[in-house]
C-alpha cells in the first residue's frame, strides 16, 4: 500500500521531467516548422534615423523641421528579379542591377528616405518581396532662404552645414531600433522594439535671433542686385548694433538644402557673410579716422590739401579729383585717400595694429556658426613702405562681411562692439531653458564722442557725399561707400572690383545696421556708390515699411 501511494507523485514527477525536456529541446533545436512559423512572424531589426529637433526664427516660424518618410527594402528570398524594371525610377542603376539578379540574406536596402508622391507610387506596385519602413527626413519648410546659416544634413541626419553642424549635439537624436513583423493579417508593419528603441533628447527648440521677413527682404534685394550688376557673388549682414543681435545674414550664390543636386557647386555652399575675405576698401576709412581722433593725432578742425594724388614711401597714391581743403568730416564725406594717407603719415604702426585687433580683425567674432574665417593681418613689423597709407584707405588688410559689420557697429553704439550672436535660445518642448543668447562688450573702442561725431560724419556722407544712392527719406541713414580691387598673385587683378556700403538707421538712435558687399560685378559700373548703395536702399525702404 505505502508503494501504491507514491506512485502518482513519480509519474507526476516524471511528467514534468518529460515536460522540461522538451521545452529545452524547442529552445535550443526546436522543430523545421516551428522555425518556419517563427521566421514568417519576425523579420528584421534595423535602425532607423529619429527625429531632430526643430529649428525656427525669432518669430517661432519653423526654419528646419523633421518630416515623415519611408525607407525601402527588398528579402531577396522574397523578391523577383523580374520585377527589377518596375523601380527603375527609384533606385540608382549599380543597385537597379544589383537587384536584378541573385542577392543572398533576407535584406537588402534600395533607397532612403523617398518622398511621398513616389513612395506612394512604389507601394501600389504591391511588389513581393518588396518592404519599407519609416524614418525621418530633414525639411526645410523655406528651401533656399536662409540656407547658408540653416546648414543642411547627411542622409542619416547628422548636421553638416550651418546651424545644423554647429548645433548638432542639441539638435541630433540616435537611431531608433525597430523590427519588421507580419501582423494577425499577415502583412508587414514596422514596430518599435521595446527596451531597444533609443528616443534621444530631440524635443530641442532652436530658436534663431533672424527674423525671417528681414531675411527675406535682404535675399530679394541682393539677388537683384546680382542680376542686374552681373556680379559673381554677394553678401549682406543685419544686426542690431546696441546688442549684436544679427537680424539677417544672406549669401549668394545659394542653394536648396532640400535638394542634394544644388550641393554640387562648391561657391553654393560658401556663406560669404562669415567666409569671404576681401579688401573693405574706403568702408574702413571711418574706423580708421576715429581712432585718428580718438588718439589725438588729428583734430576736427584739422585740415589737409588734396591736391588728387600723393607720393608716400614707395608708391604714389591717387584720388578721384583733387579735393581742395578737407578737414575730418568732409574726408569721409567725399571719401577722399589723400586725406586719410595724410592723416596717417606719422602713425604708429604697433598701436594701428593694436587697434584694429580690437575692432576684431584677424580674429574670429565667435557667432554660433561653423566656417568661420579670420581675415588676414599684416604683422606690425611688416609694415613697410605704403602699407600703413593702404591700409588706412582699406587695402592690405583682408576682413570678412560680418567682421567690418561689427566693427563698425561700434561707431553706431557709442563706441562699444558687441559680440555677434544668431541664437537667443534654445528650449525643451516643455520650455525648460538650455541655453540663451545674451549681448556681451567685447571691447569698448571708441569714446562716446568720437562715436557721435563719426556718425554725424557718416550722415553727411549720404546725405551730400559719396553715399547719396543710399539715402532714404525719413530714415536717416549714415553711412560709408567702399570700393576695393580685389588682390590676387603679384598684384591687384585688372577688372575685378568688391563694391560695398555699409550703414546705420536713424544715425541719431540706430536700430539697425546693414552690411551690402557686391562681389566681382560684369555690366560696367563698380563703384560702391552706383552698385552697393542702391542695393542698401532698397533694403531699408522694405524694411522701414513693415518696421
Amino acid at each position: 500500500m505505502k508503494g501504491l501511494r507514491k506512485s502518482p507523485w513519480l509519474l507526476l514527477a516524471a511528467f514534468i521531467l518529460a515536460l522540461l525536456f522538451r521545452l529545452y529541446s524547442l529552445q535550443v533545436d526546436p522543430d523545421p516548422r516551428i522555425r518556419s512559423q517563427a521566421g514568417s512572424q519576425y523579420w528584421a531589426r534595423l535602425r532607423v534615423t529619429a527625429p531632430r529637433g526643430i529649428i525656427r526664427d525669432r518669430n517661432g516660424i519653423a526654419l528646419a523641421v523633421s518630416a515623415p518618410t519611408l525607407s525601402f527594402f527588398i528579402d531577396p528570398t522574397l523578391w523577383d528579379p523580374g520585377n527589377a524594371p518596375l523601380l527603375q525610377d527609384l533606385i540608382p542603376r549599380s543597385r537597379l542591377e544589383r537587384i536584378s539578379g541573385s542577392i543572398g540574406g533576407r535584406y537588402y536596402p534600395i533607397a532612403r528616405k523617398v518622398d511621398p508622391p513616389i513612395s506612394d507610387r512604389v507601394i501600389n506596385l504591391r511588389l513581393p518581396g518588396l518592404f519599407w519602413v519609416k524614418e525621418t527626413k530633414r525639411v526645410y519648410p523655406q528651401g533656399n532662404t536662409l540656407s547658408h546659416v540653416l546648414g543642411f544634413c547627411d542622409i542619416d541626419d547628422r548636421g553638416l552645414a550651418g546651424a545644423e553642424l554647429f548645433w548638432d549635439s542639441v539638435l541630433y537624436a540616435p537611431p531608433e531600433g525597430r523590427i519588421i513583423a507580419k501582423d494577425a493579417r499577415g502583412d508587414f508593419v514596422d514596430v518599435a522594439i521595446p527596451g531597444l528603441t533609443m528616443t534621444a533628447d530631440n524635443d530641442s527648440l532652436v530658436q534663431l535671433t533672424i527674423d525671417s521677413r528681414l531675411q527675406h527682404i535682404l535675399e530679394r534685394r541682393l539677388r537683384e542686385g546680382v542680376l542686374q550688376h552681373k556680379a559673381e557673388w554677394a553678401a549682406a549682414v543685419l544686426l542690431e548694433p546696441s546688442t549684436g543681435m544679427i537680424l539677417g545674414m544672406a549669401s549668394l550664390p545659394d542653394f536648396d538644402p532640400n535638394d542634394r543636386n544644388t550641393f554640387a557647386d562648391k561657391e553654393s555652399l560658401r556663406n560669404n557673410a562669415l567666409s569671404r575675405v576681401f579688401e573693405p576698401g574706403s568702408t574702413l576709412k571711418p574706423i580708421i579716422m576715429a581712432n585718428l581722433i580718438d588718439n589725438g593725432e588729428v583734430s576736427q578742425s584739422t585740415t589737409v590739401n588734396c591736391q588728387g594724388k600723393i607720393r608716400f614711401a614707395d608708391v604714389t597714391i591717387h584720388d578721384i579729383k583733387a579735393h581742395g581743403r578737407m578737414n575730418p568730416t568732409s574726408i569721409i564725406a567725399d571719401s577722399c585717400n589723400i586725406g586719410m594717407v595724410t592723416s596717417v603719415r606719422n602713425s604708429d604702426p604697433f598701436r594701428t595694429y593694436s587697434f584694429l585687433r580690437r575692432c576684431g580683425f584677424g580674429d574670429l567674432t565667435g557667432v554660433e556658426m561653423p566656417g568661420e574665417e579670420s581675415g588676414l593681418m599684416i604683422p606690425p613689423s611688416q609694415w613697410r613702405g605704403s602699407v600703413p597709407a593702404t591700409i588706412s584707405i582699406g587695402h592690405g588688410i583682408g576682413v570678412t562681411p560680418l567682421q567690418l559689420a561689427v566693427a563698425t557697429s561700434s561707431i553706431a553704439n557709442g563706441g562699444k562692439i558687441m559680440k555677434p550672436f544668431i541664437v537667443s535660445e534654445i528650449r525643451s518642448r516643455g520650455g525648460a531653458l538650455k541655453y540663451q543668447g545674451r549681448p556681451v562688450v567685447v571691447s569698448e573702442l571708441l569714446s562716446a564722442r568720437t562715436a557721435q561725431w563719426m556718425r554725424d560724419a557718416m550722415r553727411l556722407a549720404v546725405e551730400k557725399g559719396t553715399g547719396r544712392s543710399a539715402d532714404v527719406p525719413g530714415a536717416k541713414v549714415a553711412g560709408k561707400t567702399g570700393t576695393a580691387q580685389v588682390p590676387g598673385a603679384g598684384g591687384y587683378l585688372k577688372g575685378d572690383y568688391t563694391p560695398s556700403f555699409v550703414g546705420f538707421w536713424p544715425f541719431n538712435d540706430p536700430k539697425f545696421l546693414l552690411l551690402v558687399v557686391i562681389g566681382n560685378p560684369r555690366a560696367g559700373d563698380f563703384l560702391g556708390g552706383k552698385v552697393a548703395a542702391p542695393v542698401f536702399r532698397s533694403i531699408v525702404q522694405d524694411i522701414e515699411q513693415i518696421s
